[in-house]
């Protein structure tokens, strides 16, 4: 084979950055300095003699047309090289190597129905590594998901949102503003605009994405609170101060933690929530199949999980 312009390690970094556009988030996943990202980037420019970024003082690198055609024919190499690697022929004595997993998953849904689950999934699971990191559900890596980044998201979104690229539908789930029963004391449910609009709110961070969507989610259904007693960013928190009747707010019932709704009701229905799921195109492999079956089940096949299932059978993309 002739020698070829450019390294791994020069393919590995562009794809990084290709993906976050950003040196510095890439220096960080790949454990390197900011300064070696650009010097690799460089190189891989000079050696193909075509620039692939645009880069410009305190503006995020930006692909041109030929960095774009480039990461195309990446991933139809990075798709080649594993179909390569499966002509590799193991005997019975030899173990499998550890295989590693990066998983996006909504803050609350892993703290409620997957956390509690994956003692025993890795005991049954030995040589599979985990790595989940978690995120609100306005978060806008939806909206810019990258194979090379992870390879599977499952997250709560407002059924009126877009589907993301690449995204699929598992279930919906009722969403609405919750609070303790004693809010509906002597009232009738659902609650009226103007009665909600009297009572204490427990808001997202208010200069936040979050923060900015369910405010105007309130007010296209006629809700304009007077009142705000806290603004958070932790579920936990917002559940925390639903159940002791502090206040009330925006919930998708799927992060209500079961033992709390018999006293955190729903006192007015907005827009539902749905439950969406990605897997990236990497080949079939029967460890990548196991964990792709925990994660669905661990929330549509628990008895808590209040969603409307939309999918069945083997899920494909």
């Amino acid at each position: 084979m002739r020698n070829l312009p450019y390294t791994f390690r020069q393919l590995e970094v562009f794809a990084s950055l290709s993906s976050t556009n950003s040196f510095k988030r890439t220096a960080k996943d790949l454990g390197i300095s900011q300064a070696s990202v650009s010097n690799q980037i460089k190189s891989l420019e000079e050696q193909l003699g075509v620039k692939l970024f645009d880069r410009k003082p305190g503006q995020r690198p930006t692909l041109r047309i030929e960095g774009l055609d480039f990461r195309d024919d990446l991933r139809e190499f990075e798709r080649a090289a594993i179909k390569l690697a499966g002509h590799r022929k193991t005997n019975a004595m030899e173990t499998e190597e550890n295989i590693r997993f990066k998983i996006l998953v909504g803050q609350g849904i892993f703290d409620l129905y997957m956390r509690p689950k994956l003692d025993q999934f890795f005991s049954s699971h030995q040589g599979i590594d985990i790595e989940f990191e978690t995120q609100l559900p306005y978060n806008a890596e939806l909206e810019t998901m990258d194979e090379s980044r992870f390879d599977f998201a499952i997250i709560n979104q407002r059924a009126n949102n877009p589907l993301p690229l690449g995204f699929a539908n598992l279930a919906r789930v009722q969403g609405g503003i919750y609070g303790h029963r004693k809010f509906a004391e002597g009232k009738q449910l659902p609650l009226t605009p103007e009665h909600l609009c009297l009572l204490p709110f427990i808001m997202p961070q208010a200069n936040g994405r979050h923060g900015k969507e369910v405010l105007s989610t309130y007010q296209s259904h006629g809700i304009f609170p007077r009142k705000v007693v806290c603004n958070t960013q932790f579920f936990d928190v917002m559940a925390t101060m639903l159940e002791r009747g502090l206040g009330v707010a925006s919930f998708s019932e799927a992060i209500l933690s079961p033992h709390i709704r018999k006293d955190v009701i729903q006192l007015c229905p907005l827009d539902d929530w749905r439950l969406i799921w990605f897997r990236n195109s990497a080949p079939p492999e029967k460890r990548r199949d196991a964990v792709e079956q925990f994660l669905i089940s661990s929330l549509l096949d628990d008895p808590d999980f209040p969603g409307v299932r939309l999918l069945r059978g083997k899920l494909s993309r």
